[in-house]
């Protein structure tokens, strides 16, 4: 099935799906699921309140937004997006609305019936500001209102036309009972949360865990076990040696870790390739009254050329990534498979830092994450190497945040251009290069003008030209330098018998279509 790029393409998609969806039906497991999986992340699982989701600031949303909840499509493996609250829908010539009818029918956990009045409170609270949910800013940006045409039919008036609105209803869109959430509030509502997923809340406990159990004849998809855990263990030694102690069922792996899973025959390896583009940002380049040797386009361009991108992806990240240059994934529309990355050249980098009055380098900070600490280093090494030291800063989930939307950090930073597989180029990179996104840092210039451009493309070949012009943008004079792309790396254990996450998504989701030994 044809997946088009604008808009508009999606008109007929949403007629397609519907019929098809109508003759096949809901799917539901006759049985009470048994069996448990555990699944542990390095990501913050609680980068939210509880299990709030419009209070999720970064990153995994879906872990929580497409299981306990759901949003108006779902995202099938091969990208396409598929009748899920919403039974199909209709888009104006104009672009400027969509119409999405319902399902009749669904309920949420508590029983309440799922009516187009908790669509309208659900993306009306997603886009309540002191929530700070991470999409939060491209909600408000493109819907100017919900309507509530009828009990099943809602209508969003947009502000502009909108691409990117689609993979973020699936993301980070999850539907609310509007009674429920008014009747404890915000805080009892992350306490106990309510939605209408395959999985249904049961306990938590703030950053370590929350766990949910299947919903049996979901109207959607039942899951085929009854419990699913999902850990928050940052350590990456230590989340290796629990899968291999059979402590957790999925784990996602950093570089060096690949091959042992590999060389275990007690476990599996799973790969999703082209989730996360990791760029260079100079985050200097945010004051502009304040000098800094990153202002100067030949230090830029030196520090691109000091990274050794190839070594660091083989002997560091073990081929879980691999050395990039292009703004694009290969899934965008206008993706250019010629554009590489800059060679490893330090006697050329050393060369252009003495040009620009820095012959012995200089000094500056490196900011990340805690996850991330391990490549800060290898960077550390690399840049060493032609009289660049760098400082590492790192920082924990929370902190990390409020020093990015902050604007506290100075030096360096590791930070995406694309967070997950998307058609479009514009609604693809829009979180990563927007100066208006939540992690949005420094303003490239023209970048932004050029995004809210390419999501009124009419059609394929608009939208790949959008996609080009705004990649040469970024790269032009290393306003941001590219490192390579992420690919999603697990390990399993041999109770996994079958699992297909999204083409370039990350989180792995779709947990409800997980099959896994009696």
């Amino acid at each position: 099935m044809r997946r088009d790029g604008s808009i508009a393409g999606l008109v007929l998609l949403g007629v397609v799906l519907l019929a098809s969806f109508l003759v096949s039906g809901p799917s539901a497991v006759a049985e009470t699921p048994k069996g448990t999986v555990v699944y542990a992340t390095y990501y913050s699982a609680f980068y939210q309140v509880g299990g709030d989701p419009a209070s999720h600031m970064g990153g995994q949303g879906p872990l929580i937004a497409t299981t306990v909840f759901e949003g108006l499509v779902d995202c099938a493996v091969d990208l396409n997006y598929l009748p899920s609250v919403a039974k199909s829908w209709k888009i104006a010539p104009d672009l400027l609305s969509v119409d999405f009818f319902l399902n009749e029918g669904i309920k949420f956990h508590n029983g309440d019936p799922l009516t187009a009045e908790d669509v309208k409170f659900s993306m009306e609270t997603l886009m309540r500001k002191e929530l700070r949910l991470v999409i939060g800013f491209a909600y408000r940006n493109r819907i100017k209102n919900v309507e509530v045409v009828g009990p099943y039919h809602v209508r969003f008036n947009l502000k502009s036309p909108a691409p990117d609105l689609w993979k973020r209803l699936w993301w980070d869109g999850a539907m609310m009972p509007k009674k429920y959430r008014e009747q404890v509030g915000d805080k009892g509502f992350a306490d106990k949360p309510i939605g209408s997923g395959p999985f249904k809340w049961v306990d938590y406990k703030q950053d370590q865990y929350f766990t949910m159990e299947a919903v049996p004849n979901h109207h959607r998809k039942s899951p085929e076990f009854k419990t699913l855990k999902i850990v928050f263990v940052p350590e990456h030694s230590t989340r290796l040696a629990m899968l291999k102690a059979g402590e957790v069922d999925i784990a996602q792996l950093i570089g060096p870790h690949i091959p042992v899973v590999k060389s275990d025959p007690n476990l599996q390896f799973k790969q999703v390739k082209y989730t996360v583009a990791s760029g260079l940002d100079f985050d200097d380049l945010a004051f502009p009254d304040q000098p800094s040797p990153l202002k100067d386009h030949r230090v830029r361009a030196a520090v691109s050329l000091a990274i050794d991108r190839k070594s660091i992806c083989e002997k560091i990240l073990f081929d879980g990534a691999e050395p990039w240059g292009e703004v694009l994934n290969p899934y965008n529309l206008g993706y250019d498979p010629t554009v590489k990355p800059d060679p490893y050249d330090p006697e050329k980098a050393k060369a252009l830092l003495a040009e620009a009055g820095y012959p012995k380098g200089f000094q500056a900070d490196f900011n990340c994450s805690v996850g991330d600490k391990y490549l800060a280093e290898a960077m550390q090494a690399t840049l060493a190497q032609v009289g660049i030291k760098l400082n590492i800063k790192q920082f924990e989930g929370g902190a990390w945040f409020g020093a990015v939307k902050g604007k506290k950090l100075h030096g360096m930073a590791f930070r995406g251009s694309w967070y997950d597989a998307e058609r479009h180029p514009g609604a693809d990179v829009l979180d990563g290069l927007s100066s208006q996104a939540l992690w949005g840092y420094v303003k490239i210039p023209g970048v932004d003008e050029a995004l809210d451009a390419s999501l009124s493309a009419k059609n394929d070949e608009e939208a790949a030209e959008w996609g080009r012009k705004i990649s040469k943008l970024v790269r032009s004079d290393n306003w941001r330098v590219m490192l390579w792309a992420f690919h999603d790396n697990y390990g399993m254990d041999k109770k996994i018998v079958q699992w297909e996450p999204q083409l370039g998504s990350k989180p792995g989701t779709r947990f409800e279509y997980m099959k896994i030994k009696p």
